[in-house]
This record gives structure tokens, C-alpha cells and sequence, in this order.
């Protein structure tokens, strides 16, 4: 697994998203998964525990219970699992108080989290264990993010020293290594932004930049966690504020652009491609999830609003993973 990418990002009505792709070396049955009001699911191996409210995401669908990616629930907390190898540490006890597998720490705070402050309190109340999954057939390392209808964004991630949150955050994040580092880093960079640099003159020539662009120079443009954190964040600060929701559908998916990962650009150790399977913006203010594939390049959404909450069945829109094209003049 490569990693992911991920960012906060408002628009000018107040509109407020959580974007990310989701980059991996293998495709998993997936799809877009709607869990009603009060519904039981997973926390640990052979440990149910019911929710409150009701949710949506991108999971694994073809399990007894989904493993989420991520999602957001009908109280507007969105949150999203990203890799966080080399430095991701979860509790050895069998019998951890309140022990939540990796892979479930997304749904559970979906399912039991009404706001962004419930969120940081209930994971004063739980540990992150370390137990594997049915996906990968191990325990993967994680870190995560949430946010709310406001803006506002957490870091979370389970270091050796327990359950680290970080609050007033810049809400982008990428992988290893941990946040602090991250948001330190860009201090390195302070001088890049969108304006062309000035021709400098010596006493018998002129030298001016090669075309627009020359301010970005020294951004980084490989596949590496600092330097998508980086590539993340300069479009965070300086792409256009959208007016409203679609607007700002449509800038994330472009801001996504330049972290999205295509095939046999990245070649894992076992051989295998990692490619950004999906990219998705999800609309913590009307609850709307957006969601476009590697092989499918239509924007897609399921809305909340739209569902039954008070369902008892789970209901799934499998990803297609099939490319659709207007040919305008078809033979």
C-alpha cells in the first residue's frame, strides 16, 4: 500500500468537504455502503457493538460486517483511514478496555460520534489493539482524520506513547511520518506560491524565468508521503475558494489531481502496482458522498439525505470499475 491522500476544503456559502484518494496495490471488492440508525457491527474479532447514528463510506463490502475506508455520518463527522507504516502502535493486551480493531476505528466513531468533540472523547475511552483483519490477513498501520460541518479537522494517530489527537490542524494529511513532522516540513517551503519570480538584472544581462510556473520551483513532484503532504497542502492554501457544493466538487477533484497515483508509477516490493483506486470529496454540509474510480472517471455521489436511516439492511452501490464515455459523434 502506498499510502492516500487527504484535505479539508471549504467553499464560499460555508459549504465544508473531506476529500482523499485512496491509493493501494490491489482492488477489494468495494462500494458505497449505507448503515442504518442503531445498526451492530464489528468493533474487534467475535465483539459486536450497536451504533447510534447513521453513516455512509467506501468499504469492503463482501463481509459479514464492511470494513469503512471512510465515510460520514448524518450529524456531518467525516473521517478517512490512511497508512501510517514504520510508526503506527497499537496495544498488546487481550483484554484492552474498550479495544477496537484498526480497520474498524472509522465506523465506530461514525456510528457514536454526533460531533468533532465526541469524536476526541471517545477515543479517550477505547485502545486501538493490535489485531489483524480479514482484507489483508494483517494488521495494517493507520493513522486518521476527521472533520465536521464546520471545517474543523483532528489528526489521530495511535503512537507509541498512546493515542495522540492533534487539533487545529492544517486537515491535509498523507503517511509517515507523523503529522508534527509534516506540518513542520512545510516551514522548508514557505517561499513556494503561484506567482512567477521577478527577472533578476546583472550589470550587462537580464535573466527571467522559463514561462509562468517559476514560483512553484523546489515543490516536489514525486509519490513520497512528505511530498504529496506538500503537493496537498500548497493546493489547500492557494487554489481558488469555490461559491458553493458543486463548484467545490469539481476544484477537489482537480486538487486531487496532482497526488493521484496512476498505474506503473509506483511499483510495490511484492510486484504490484499502487494506484489510486478512487478519489472521493465528501460533503460534510449536506451529506453528500462524491466518488470517482481508476477506471471510471464519472463523478458519482450517494447522498444521506436521500436514505432510509431507520433501514435495518445494509445498502450497497458497488464501485463499477468500468470507464464511461460520451462518444458525441458515435458511428
Amino acid at each position: 500500500m502506498l499510502g492516500c491522500s487527504s484535505f479539508t476544503f471549504g467553499a464560499e456559502d460555508n459549504t465544508q468537504f473531506l476529500s482523499r484518494t485512496m491509493d493501494f496495490s490491489m482492488y477489494t471488492d468495494s462500494g458505497v455502503v449505507i448503515v442504518p440508525r442503531n445498526f451492530e457491527m464489528e468493533v474487534r474479532q467475535n465483539e459486536l457493538r450497536k451504533g447510534k447514528y447513521a453513516f455512509l463510506g467506501m468499504a469492503a463490502y463482501k463481509l459479514q460486517f464492511p470494513i469503512f475506508y471512510d465515510g460520514i455520518n448524518e450529524k456531518g463527522v467525516a473521517g478517512a483511514t490512511l497508512y501510517y507504516p514504520g510508526f503506527a502502535t497499537y496495544t498488546e493486551k487481550k483484554d484492552a478496555r474498550g479495544g477496537v480493531n484498526p480497520l474498524r476505528v472509522v465506523s465506530y466513531i461514525l456510528a457514536n460520534a454526533g460531533s468533532l468533540d465526541e469524536a476526541i472523547a471517545l477515543f479517550e475511552t477505547i485502545e486501538i489493539i493490535n489485531e489483524s483483519n480479514s482484507i489483508l490477513g494483517v494488521v495494517p498501520p493507520l493513522h486518521y482524520i476527521f472533520s465536521d460541518s464546520t471545517g474543523r479537522s483532528i489528526i489521530v494517530e495511535p503512537d507509541p506513547d498512546g493515542i495522540k489527537i492533534h487539533q487545529d490542524t492544517i486537515g491535509v494529511m498523507t503517511n509517515s511520518p507523523n503529522y508534527e513532522w509534516h506540518e513542520a516540513n512545510l516551514r522548508n517551503y514557505i517561499g513556494v506560491n503561484p506567482r512567477s519570480k521577478e527577472p533578476i538584472q546583472t550589470s550587462t544581462k537580464t535573466f527571467s524565468p522559463f514561462g509562468q510556473g517559476s514560483g512553484t520551483f523546489g515543490l516536489p513532484g514525486d509519490y513520497t508521503p512528505p511530498s504529496r503532504f506538500l503537493r496537498t497542502a500548497y493546493m489547500k492554501f492557494y487554489a481558488s475558494e469555490p461559491k458553493n457544493e458543486i463548484e467545490g466538487v469539481t476544484q477537489i477533484f482537480h486538487m486531487l489531481a496532482p497526488v493521484e497515483v496512476p498505474k506503473g508509477a509506483v511499483i510495490h516490493q511484492n510486484g504490484h502496482n499502487d494506484y489510486s483506486v478512487y478519489m472521493t470529496a465528501m460533503c460534510t454540509t449536506s451529506l453528500r458522498y462524491y466518488f470517482c474510480e481508476y477506471d471510471n472517471r464519472r463523478i458519482k455521489c450517494v447522498s444521506l439525505h436521500q436514505a432510509d436511516l431507520s433501514n435495518e439492511k445494509l445498502e450497497i452501490f458497488p464501485l463499477t470499475m468500468k470507464q464511461e464515455i460520451d462518444f458525441l459523434n458515435a458511428d
